[in-house]
This record gives C-alpha cells, structure tokens and sequence, in this order.
C-alpha cells in the first residue's frame, strides 16, 4: 500500500497537464476531464452488481460540470455470456436525464463486446431517446498488477428526443488504458478517450477526454 499516494499522484499529473480547455479553440473541438469510481462484485455465483459514478468537468458549452450515478445488475447464463441492466441519473447545468438501461456482455479470451439499449428520458424533450450502443475492448495484461486496455464503441440514435428526429450516429469513440492492481480489491488507472460526433454537413465534433478510474471490488 506504500505505493498507492505515488501511483495516484502520477496517473493524476499526467491527465491534468493533458486537461487544457482553451476558450481560442474551434467550436467543433474541446477537451473534457473525468474521473470514474466504480463499485463491483458478485452478489452470488451467477450474478454481478456495478455501481458507478463519475464527475465530468466540461465547459459550459458542452453543457457544463455533469455528475453521474449509475446501477447494472448481471447475470451470467453462459460460459462468458451475460444480460442485464439497470439504470442512470446524469445532472448537469440544472438539467436532469434518467437514463434506464438493457444489455448482453460477451468475453472471449482478452476481448469483450457489449451491446447496450438506453432509453433517455430529458428534462423538457418531446419523447424519450432511444440510444443502441456497441463496445468492443481488448484487454492485455502486463506482468502481475498492470494492464492495459484498448477499445472503441459506436452510439446509435434509433429514435431522437425532438419529434421529427430520426435514427443516425451519435458519436463514435475510440479508447486507450492503463490500469495497476493495488490489492485484489482496489484498482487504479487512466484511460484517455477520443470522441467524434458528426454533424450531418457541419463539421464532426471533437472531444478529447482523459479520465482518471478508481476500481474497488467487494
């Protein structure tokens, strides 16, 4: 445990020299901060549950300082094969989204995909948002206590919050980590995520993300 304020301090010293906003960039580009804890374990032999919750400070033109809480419980039905779900609350700039969730987690050696269904429920929209999600990641460890970990997702909107709105691509992300075991319950890490939005004839949206991730299984 000696080693934990060091580790802690340099994973946070290298994203927060990364984490620069600049009011002189484009409008179509930004950089975000977060920081994930997560909760997780085993409520009997077949099922997980997750907790997590972040803070993501963003400018006030990305819809400003977000927090967020979410719950999944899952089942494992198969030999690396889970369902599940849950739901979200996400607060920010006074605004609140209720987002509930269903999913299918498959791992097959060191590479996991998730398929995810939101539904999202917005302060003032016309109707719910219908949102698919899917994840891929490859996990590699690195000797004893590190690993690291490289993914990327696509969000589908199948239905928009506004009447009118039809399906299209939210977003498409891409992900890079890196993670040390503290002790079989605690785990640290940084991940750094790359965001691209399209915007029909407009320009994509760029949002670069480093993240910082507390892990503690129970």
């Amino acid at each position: 445990m000696t080693r934990l304020p060091a580790r802690i301090a340099t994973l946070l010293a290298a994203l927060a020299c990364a984490w620069q906003p600049s009011k002189a960039w484009a409008q179509d580009e930004d950089v975000q901060l977060w920081h994930f804890f997560n909760l997780t374990g085993d409520l009997d032999k077949d099922t997980r549950l997750t907790i997590d919750a972040t803070q993501r400070w963003r400018e006030e033109a990305r819809g400003d300082e977000q927090q967020t809480i979410r719950v999944t419980v899952e089942q494992t039905i198969a030999k690396g094969l889970r369902i599940g779900g849950g739901g979200a609350v996400f607060e920010a700039g006074g605004a609140t989204e209720i987002r509930p969730h269903q999913q299918v987690s498959l791992t097959r050696g060191r590479i996991e995909w998730r398929t995810r269904l939101e539904e999202r429920f917005f302060d003032g929209a016309d109707r719910m948002e219908l949102r698919l999600r899917q994840r891929i990641q490859y996990n590699q460890p690195l000797g004893q206590v590190w690993r690291a970990s490289l993914g990327g997702e696509w969000l589908g909107l199948l239905q928009g919050r506004n009447d009118g709105q039809g399906a299209s691509t939210e977003q498409w992300r891409a992900q890079a980590g890196i993670a040390t075991r503290i002790n079989n319950r605690l785990e640290v890490g940084a991940n750094y995520w790359l965001i691209v939005a399209p915007r029909g004839s407009l320009p994509a949206r760029t949002t670069h993300v480093p993240q910082t991730v507390l892990t503690y299984r129970f």
